[in-house]
C-alpha cells in the first residue's frame, strides 16, 4: 500500500475515533456561548453575540443547525433583546429547551467541526510531501491525526482548531507567493490570509510574521534595496486586501442586522475599561458608521481578546491556585500533554542535529575571505604587541559575526520554510509565555502543524542518512526504534479512547493522574455531565450533591435528582450528614476539587479523606459519604 493510501487511512481512522468518542459529550464550556451565536449569525444576519471570536467555525457550526428543528423562544428573551453579549445563558437556554433534541444538536454540531481536522490533515500531508517527500508525508500526518491533543479539540466548536488550519493555510500560500510572485500566488495568498484571519484573533499575529519572512527573504536573496521595498510593498498589499475582500464582507453579513445604535452600545461597554485609549476610542467611533462599522466590529474581537489576555484568570498549576500567569506553564503542560513516543522521536531528531552541528567546520580564521587580513598584518608592523593583539581580536571577532551571519543567510535561503516554520514557533511560544492567561494547552495548537512538518522531516533526513551506511545493525536498530516509537503513539492514544481531552503522559501519572497539574481545559471542561447523568441512571441513585464545571445544563440531564453545592456548601463530612443523615453521593469536577484548595475557608479538601467510588472521564469525582 502506498505513503498516500496509508495516509488516507491514518486520517479516516482518526475520524471514526473523534466521531465516537464525541457520542456521549456534553457541551464544553465554550461550546455553548459559541454554538448559540454561531446559530444566530445564521438566521438573523446579527453577530451581537461573543464578538470575542471570529465567525468561521461558529457558522459552520450554525449553519448545519439550521436544519434541524430548534425552539425560537430564545430570541424573544433578554439575552437577546436588551442583554449586552448575553451569549452564556441565550446559549443554553437555545440548546437545553425541552422541545430540542438536544443530543442531535451535541452531536451535530461537534462532527462539523471535523472539516478542520480534515483540511489541515490535507495542507500537512501536502506541504511535508512536497518538502521531504511521501514517506515524511505519512508520518507527518499519522503523529497530526492521532495526537490527544489535536482529537481533543478537533471535535469542539471553538476557535483552537481552526487557527491551526488558519495558520497552515496562510503560511502556505505565502510561501509560495514568495518563492514565485505571479498573479496566481498572489491572489491564492491573499484569499488565505483573510480566512485565517476568520478563525482566531491571534491569528492575526501572522502579519509580523509576514513582514519579518520578507526581511529575512531579501536579506538571504541578496535583493536589491528596490526590489526589496517592492516585495514589502506588495506583500502589505496582499494583507491589506485580504482584510478588505475577505474579512470585510464576512463581517458586513454578520452586521447587516445588527442595529447600529445597539453596536455602538455594545462596543462602548465591551471597550470601556480598555487601557490604550489610542485604539479603543476610534473603534468605538467607527462602531455605528456605515459601511466601515463591519471593520470596528472585527477590531472590537482583537481589542477584547488583548483585554482578556492581559487581565489573566484564576487557573490551578502544580498545587497552586492564582490569577497571574507562570512563566513554566506552558512548557510543562506540553510537556505532560504530549505523548513520551512523541517526546522520544524529538530526542533522535535533536541528538541527529547535535551531531551534524559538532562536525561542521569551524571558522578558518588564518585567512580572510575579503582579503583584508594580509593588509591588516601590514599595518599591524610598528605597533606595540599589546596594540596588535587587540587588533587582530577584534578582526576575529568580526570574522566571526561575517561567518556566522553568511551561514545562517545561506541556511535561510536554502531552507526558507524551515525558517519560517521557527521563527512562528518562536513569536507564538515566546508571545504565550508572556501572556497573563493559563489556561490549557489549546492555546498552543496554532503551533502543532509546523511542529509535526519539522519533526517528520528531520525523520526523513536521517533515515536518508542511515540507509546510505553500510551497517545492517545500524539500519535494523534504527527501523525498530522509530517503528517502535511509531507505534506506541498510536497505542497510548487509542488507549485512552474516548477520553482525550484527559490525556496525560505516564510522566503524570495518566489521565487518572493530570489533576495532579493541570485542569480546566487540559482536563475538565464540563465535557462529561451526560456521562455523570448516565452513571447515575443506571444506578439508581435518587440524589446527588453536584458542583459542575460547565454550562451544560445539569438540570436537563439530572432533572429532580440534582442537588447544587459549591465548595462552601459543607465545611467537613459531619457537616454534610447532619444535613442528609442517611448520606448520600457527592459528585465534583476535577477543576473546582483542584481550584477550591486555593481558599482557605470554603474548600474540597476535606474530602481527601474518602476515595471517591467513581470518576466519570476523568474529569468529574463522586464519593459517598456514608453516616
Amino acid at each position: 500500500m502506498s505513503y498516500k493510501k496509508l495516509s488516507i487511512l491514518v486520517i479516516l481512522v482518526a475520524l471514526v475515533l473523534s466521531i465516537t468518542s464525541l457520542w456521549d459529550d456534553s457541551f464544553i464550556v465554550d461550546e455553548v456561548p459559541h454554538v448559540g451565536a454561531g446559530y444566530s449569525y445564521i438566521t438573523k444576519g446579527d453577530m451581537r453575540l461573543n464578538p470575542e471570536h471570529p465567525p468561521l467555525a461558529k457558522d459552520i457550526a450554525g449553519a448545519a443547525l439550521s436544519f434541524l428543528a430548534i425552539d425560537q423562544t430564545v430570541f424573544s428573551t433578554q439575552y437577546w433583546v436588551t442583554d449586552i453579549n448575553g451569549q452564556w445563558n441565550f446559549g443554553r437556554i437555545l440548546i437545553y429547551n425541552s422541545s430540542n433534541d438536544v443530543n442531535a444538536i451535541t452531536r451535530t454540531a461537534k462532527t462539523t467541526m471535523l472539516i478542520f481536522f480534515v483540511l489541515s490533515a490535507i495542507l500537512i500531508y501536502r506541504w511535508t510531501r512536497e518538502r521531504y517527500g511521501d514517506r515524511a508525508a505519512f508520518i507527518a500526518t499519522l503523529l497530526f491525526s492521532f495526537s490527544p491533543t489535536v482529537l481533543a479539540h478537533s471535535r469542539f466548536v471553538t476557535t483552537d482548531m481552526p487557527a491551526l488550519f488558519g495558520v497552515l493555510l496562510g503560511t502556505y500560500f505565502f510561501i509560495k507567493y514568495l518563492q514565485k510572485p505571479s498573479r496566481r500566488t498572489f491572489w491564492l495568498a491573499v484569499l488565505a490570509f483573510g480566512v485565517a484571519q476568520l478563525t482566531k484573533f491571534s491569528v492575526v499575529l501572522l502579519a509580523p510574521l509576514f513582514i519579518l519572512m520578507v526581511i529575512a527573504w531579501c536579506i538571504a536573496n541578496s535583493l536589491s534595496f528596490r526590489k526589496s521595498a517592492v516585495l514589502a510593498t506588495r506583500s502589505l498589499v496582499l494583507m491589506t486586501t485580504g482584510i478588505i475582500l475577505v474579512v470585510w464582507p464576512v463581517y458586513a453579513l454578520h452586521t447587516m442586522n445588527y442595529p447600529p445604535e445597539k453596536q455602538s452600545a455594545d462596543t462602548e461597554f465591551h471597550l470601556g475599561s480598555y487601557g490604550n485609549r489610542l485604539f479603543a476610542d476610534p473603534v468605538v467611533w467607527a462602531s455605528d458608521k456605515p459601511v466601515i462599522r463591519p471593520l470596528a466590529y472585527y477590531a472590537t474581537g482583537i481589542l477584547m481578546v488583548n483585554q482578556r489576555a492581559i487581565g489573566g484568570n484564576n487557573t490551578f498549576f502544580l498545587g497552586e491556585v492564582r490569577n497571574y500567569a507562570w512563566k513554566h506553564y506552558f512548557p510543562v503542560v506540553y510537556g505532560i500533554k504530549e505523548p513520551i513516543a512523541f517526546w522520544g522521536l524529538v530526542v533522535i531528531v535533536l541528538l541527529a542535529l547535535s551531531l551534524k552541528v559538532k562536525n561542521c567546520p569551524a571558522p578558518n580564521f588564518s585567512a580572510d575571505p575579503a582579503g583584508s587580513f594580509p593588509a591588516d598584518r601590514q599595518s599591524d608592523r610598528g605597533r606595540t604587541s599589546s596594540g596588535a593583539g587587540r587588533h587582530s581580536e577584534k578582526r576575529r571577532v568580526w570574522y566571526g559575526v561575517s561567518f556566522c551571519f553568511q551561514s545562517l543567510r545561506s541556511w535561510t535561503k536554502t531552507n526558507f520554510v524551515e525558517f519560517s516554520m521557527l521563527l512562528w514557533l518562536a513569536i507564538y511560544w515566546y508571545l504565550s509565555i508572556r501572556a497573563n492567561l493559563n489556561i490549557g494547552v489549546r492555546h498552543l495548537l496554532p503551533t502543532y502543524g509546523f511542529v509535526f512538518i519539522l519533526l517528520a522531516g528531520q525523520l526523513e533526513r536521517i533515515t536518508y542518512y542511515v540507509l546510505r551506511i553500510k551497517r545492517k545493525i545500524v539500519l535494523t536498530t534504527y527501523c525498530l526504534l522509530l517503528t517502535a516509537l511509531l507505534g506506541w503513539y498510536i497505542v497510548d492514544v487509542v488507549r485512552v479512547h474516548p477520553y482525550y481531552l484527559t490525556y496525560f503522559n505516564q510522566l503524570a501519572g495518566g489521565p487518572a493522574g493530570g489533576h495532579r497539574y493541570a485542569v480546566d481545559s487540559n482536563l475538565d471542561w464540563g465535557q462529561d455531565l451526560k456521562r455523570l447523568a448516565d452513571w447515575v441512571e443506571k444506578r439508581g441513585i435518587n440524589k446527588i450533591h453536584l458542583d459542575y464545571f460547565g454550562w451544560a445544563d445539569q438540570g436537563y440531564y439530572l432533572k429532580d435528582k440534582l442537588v447544587w453545592i459549591n465548595a462552601g456548601t459543607y465545611k467537613d463530612a459531619r457537616d454534610f450528614l447532619a444535613q442528609n443523615p442517611n448520606g448520600g453521593h457527592i459528585a465534583v469536577s476535577a477543576s473546582f476539587y483542584t481550584g477550591s484548595r486555593g481558599d482557605p475557608v470554603n474548600n474540597y479538601i476535606w474530602l481527601d479523606a474518602y476515595r471517591p467510588i467513581a470518576t466519570i472521564g476523568n474529569s468529574i469525582f463522586v464519593w459517598k459519604i456514608r453516616p
